[in-house]
């Protein structure tokens, strides 16, 4: 049996650095891209993601988070979080020891399909082989 080809892809998509986060339901979060779009087209809804908030950005509450993405507007990511109650969200100023981010969480962000170079993991048969 030959070995099939598989075209190169980002299998996890990288962090997302966070610009904003509103306090509402569900919560809304804008991320900053890099000079790469293909950073941002990795991330599909159906997605979990995972929010590192440290404390000087004023969100603690949602530092550690785990929410679904249920809709990408540009680079505004809804989640089915509840933040209508959290502090407000702040760039602090200065240098901070680690920004706030968005990463993947959870082994379902693996493989959606093969029909599009946008998912962040491709199989041979849409199962994982």
């Amino acid at each position: 049996m030959a070995n099939n080809y598989l075209p190169p892809v980002i299998q996890i998509p990288s962090s997302l650095l966070i610009t904003a986060i509103t306090q509402s339901s569900p919560m809304v979060v804008s991320v900053e891209i890099g000079n790469s779009t293909t950073e941002a087209n990795t991330y599909i809804v159906g997605m979990a993601i995972r929010l590192f908030v440290p404390k000087t950005y004023g969100m603690f509450q949602a530092n550690n988070l785990v929410g679904t993405i249920t809709s990408i507007n540009g680079l505004n990511f809804t989640l089915n979080l509840d933040s209508s109650l959290f502090d407000p969200f702040v760039i602090p100023s200065g240098n901070v020891e680690q920004p706030a981010s968005i990463s993947p969480n959870g082994s379902r962000n693996l493989q959606y399909n093969n029909n599009t170079n946008l998912v962040p993991f491709q199989s041979l048969n849409n199962i994982g082989n």
